[in-house]
């Protein structure tokens, strides 16, 4: 009897020792782990959600108008000019946007008598009907068909709402004293403001 059963112990060993049984064995130790790893815990969650990004505005406007005020246009013309005479204006330069910006300029002159004409332009300036008095004047000279800077240095200006968000551009157009030739000719000016941000090259 105790050989029969020493027999079936040494049998049993034996069948532990083959690979089938080696990894049906493994299979219930990761079954049982796996088990213990479904164990459900309390858990907790919280969230951070940031706020909003809104990007700013450049808003240049002249005499509150996005372009040709009509008050310029009118005030900035004259009829039955002759040597020695002069017209002056001014536009409100201003920044009706959320950012502060700089700015220049660049003027035109078209028609025959263009060539006749010189531009005095003074940003800060009043205009006295004839001349623009104050302010600092960056440009005096004729102007051509082709854009030339008139305000070269960026000017600044604040956001809308702050001191400096606006100033004032003056421009005298002269025919000087013993000019020979335009008799009967008209020319029409043209200025161009751009804007951009503070820093911007």
């Amino acid at each position: 009897m105790a050989k029969h059963s020493t027999s079936r112990l040494r049998q049993g060993l034996r069948s532990l020792r083959s690979a089938p049984v080696r990894a049906l064995l493994s299979l219930g130790v990761v079954l049982g782990l796996g088990a213990v790893g479904t164990l459900a815990y309390w858990t907790d969650a919280a969230t951070l959600t940031g706020g909003t990004f809104q990007a700013g505005t450049l808003d240049i406007k002249l005499g509150g108008a996005d372009n040709d005020p009509t008050a310029f246009t009118t005030s900035f013309a004259m009829s039955n000019m002759q040597p020695g005479d002069s017209k002056s204006a001014t536009v409100a330069v201003q920044n009706a946007g959320s950012l502060d910006f700089t700015y220049t300029a660049t003027g035109t002159a078209t028609g025959g008598l263009a060539s006749s004409l010189v531009f005095r332009v003074v940003p800060g300036g009043t205009s006295t009907g004839t001349a623009c008095t104050g302010g600092t004047q960056t440009y005096n000279a004729a102007l051509s068909t082709t854009a030339t800077g008139v305000i070269t240095a960026n000017r600044p200006l604040a956001r809308s709402g702050q001191p400096g968000d606006s100033e004032s551009f003056c421009v005298v157009a002269t025919i000087p004293t013993g000019t020979t030739t335009g008799q009967g000719l008209s020319a029409t000016a043209a200025f161009t403001f751009s804007a951009k941000q503070v820093g911007a090259p």
